[in-house]
């Protein structure tokens, strides 16, 4: 995010010229680029293969729900992700899944991708590793 705050990279889109990303990039406190903010919605049994094998994904759950459960089905874990909860999981190595509640909920999904990092001309930290997880 400090290259996309303070260097000139010929990057945008149709809709934000560099200006428009370079002031959003300035005004954001989050340590990792991307957030997925998915409400009321389930999610089947998956892997973020977009992601990169050394690093976490953060998930943050809110709203007004119960009975909700965050299961990871190669370890055989249900746990219980009630509103507030965090969850920080290695996405691509884990599955991982959400699929039952009542009420009305939200998850903030906090991820970083390679591509965005190289295509920025940073260099990809290790911050956890596979080992860890085997």
């Amino acid at each position: 995010m400090t290259e996309v705050r303070w260097a000139q990279l010929g990057i945008g889109s149709k809709s934000w010229d560099q200006r428009e990303i370079s002031e959003a990039a300035r005004g954001w406190t989050g340590a990792l680029p991307g957030i997925s903010v998915i409400s009321n919605r389930g999610t089947v049994s998956h892997l973020d293969v977009s992601g990169h094998k050394e690093w976490y994904d953060f998930l943050v759950s809110a709203g007004k729900y119960s009975e909700c459960w965050f299961r990871l089905p190669d370890l055989e874990l249900r746990m219980e992700y009630s509103p507030g909860t965090m969850v920080a999981l290695n996405g691509r190595i884990l599955r991982h899944e959400v699929v039952d509640w009542e009420g009305d909920r939200v998850c903030y999904a906090h991820w970083a991708r390679p591509a965005l990092l190289r295509s920025l001309s940073i260099d990809l930290p290790s911050w956890v590793t596979q080992s860890e997880f085997v």
